[in-house]
């Protein structure tokens, strides 16, 4: 609240500028506060910057999700490549569980679904008398040649299809009914076509048990002729196939049968006598390789982050700005101070040195007495790697590892334990986890325990969470950086408040000035009245 003051009418002194000028030492320790809050919010951010980092890693390495890149995953890990002699007959992909070699598929009919199709639906045979997807259904009930629509007293007609109960208007389009009848939960598509004059409905569903069932006069109208079941069309037909000599059938065209996924591309009828296909099944190596070296360029890039804000130069003589020294700087002066100022704020952080130290031991514990040497993969010899990781041979040596044992690689990152893991495991249980684990479930446990948002028996989250928080956690407000904010905050308002008292208390001693003045002059005044010389 500003407040408007007289001052110096007496004195004729500037008292405003003096008092400012005196407030501007009072201010110099409210102004270390301001800078103290300012640093502890550049670290919150800086923090928050890592906690991000960890996470994006953590979830692309470890995360069930994306089994494409996890390494506690065999799908990552042991990944088989299958080559087919007629790709456009079948397709096959392998999960882990599939044994390499050599197989023989051959394909005896493919899988369709049911399908009813009424052709003619029209009265007049030339094209220009068909339907059309804007007509009404009053429109199409006088050009149908199987009789006419019986709309009811509300001007609607009822149609069933697989049970499922559609009503129609007599104002609706042809477009509207299919798409009514393509969206229901009948599970099913129908198509109108104009050139050939035909209704088309076909199932979702394909197999021997894939049929399609219609009541009411609709359909009747639209040519549609229901068995004494109420099926209408052709049901589906599973799909055939020998595997090795041995025949098998499934309901879709896509199936799995030991640890193989095959697809069945093309439509094939008994009578084609399609061609045996010749499989090969290997280990694909090279998909294997670029999750491993994309895993150790991330870490090596997380780490580099991490060790670059913990060795950062600290400048101490560019302490935050005040906004009194914000205004006497340029836009780009601000921005070169600032970045002086951020530098170094993390330097030799105690919790964020303790995570590079625990993954670093991770990277060197043998697991089940393998190390990540015998797999082409070292740390940095060079000092100032600080850790980062290293193909040896530019990778050459992690692909021979992979090539001659695949099932060793695969133990060793994605060997899993007994015990889940849980912030809630006790030290014993903890020690028997880590022991009993490869190295990617070992990695995941160490980021779990820094950022992890489920509590500890003594309540606590992630370390770095209780530090900084994370957005869209409780710890975005609830973490030791914001409760050391809010205590400067109230040591701030209550120096204001004391700022503000002595500032009154200035003006005070001013104003008893002026009055003195005044009385003075007043005093000196009255005095030299009677030394005036008087008139004549």
């Amino acid at each position: 609240m500003s407040v408007m003051r007289i001052t110096g009418m007496f004195s004729g002194m500037d008292i405003d500028q003096i008092v400012t000028d005196l407030m501007k030492i009072e201010r110099t320790k409210v102004d270390r506060l301001y800078q103290q809050r300012q640093e502890l919010q550049w670290q919150k951010e800086l923090y928050r910057e890592i906690i991000n980092k960890i996470r994006v890693f953590r979830d692309t390495y470890f995360d069930a999700l994306k089994p494409d890149t996890n390494l506690t995953s065999n799908a990552a890990l042991k990944r088989m490549l299958v080559t087919a002699s007629h790709p456009d007959i079948v397709t096959v992909t392998a999960t882990a569980d599939a044994l390499p070699g050599e197989s023989t598929f051959r394909v005896i009919q493919s899988a369709t679904a049911a399908q009813a199709k009424a052709a003619g639906v029209t009265a007049g045979s030339e094209e220009g008398n068909r339907l059309s997807l804007s007509d009404t259904l009053e429109e199409i009930s006088g050009k149908l040649a199987s009789g006419t629509f019986s709309f009811d007293e509300n001007d609607e007609i009822t149609a069933v299809i697989n049970g499922v109960e559609l009503t129609f208007k007599k104002s609706d389009t042809l477009r509207s009914v299919l798409s009514k009848i393509n969206n229901s939960q009948a599970g099913v598509t129908a198509f109108y076509s104009e050139f050939s004059d035909t209704f088309t409905v076909t199932s979702h569903r394909t197999g021997a048990e894939s049929t399609i069932t219609a009541e009411g006069a609709f359909w009747a109208a639209l040519c549609f002729e229901p068995a004494p079941d109420g099926t209408i069309g052709e049901a589906g037909r599973d799909a055939r196939f020998v595997i090795d000599g041995f025949e098998g059938s499934r309901p879709d065209n896509t199936f799995a049968i030991d640890g193989k996924t095959y697809t069945i591309k093309k439509t094939i009828n008994p009578e084609d006598n399609s061609p045996e296909i010749s499989l090969r099944i290997s280990p694909d190596t090279e998909s294997v390789y670029k999750v491993i070296e994309s895993f150790v360029r991330d870490y090596n890039e997380l780490i580099d982050y991490i060790n670059g804000k913990l060795n950062e130069e600290h400048f101490r003589d560019f302490p935050p700005l005040t906004d009194e020294q914000k205004k006497e700087m340029s836009e780009r002066e601000i921005e070169l101070w600032e970045e002086k100022a951020k530098s170094g704020l993390l330097r030799r952080d105690s919790a964020l040195t303790s995570l590079l130290e625990d993954l670093r031991r991770a990277m060197y514990d043998a697991v089940d007495g393998m190390n990540l040497t015998r797999f082409g993969i070292d740390t940095s010899s060079n000092w100032r790697d600080r850790g980062k990781l290293v193909l040896k041979n530019g990778g050459a040596d992690l692909k021979a590892a992979l090539a001659a044992n695949p099932d060793q690689v695969a133990e060793f990152f994605g060997k899993r334990s007994s015990i889940s893991y849980s912030a809630t495991l006790s030290r014993e249980e903890r020690a028997q986890r880590y022991a009993e684990s490869g190295l990617a479930s070992r990695l995941s446990d160490i980021l779990n325990d820094y950022i992890r948002t489920t509590r500890d028996q003594n309540g606590n989250k992630g370390l770095l969470l209780e530090k900084a928080g994370i957005q869209g956690d409780i710890t975005e407000f609830q973490n030791s950086y914001d409760r050391r904010i809010n205590e400067l905050n109230k040591q701030i308002n209550r120096m204001n408040e004391l700022l503000l008292s002595r500032e009154n208390a200035y003006y005070l001693q001013f104003a008893a000035m002026e009055t003195a003045l005044q009385r003075l002059y007043a005093q000196s005044a009255w005095l030299a009245g009677f030394f005036q010389p008087q008139a004549q």
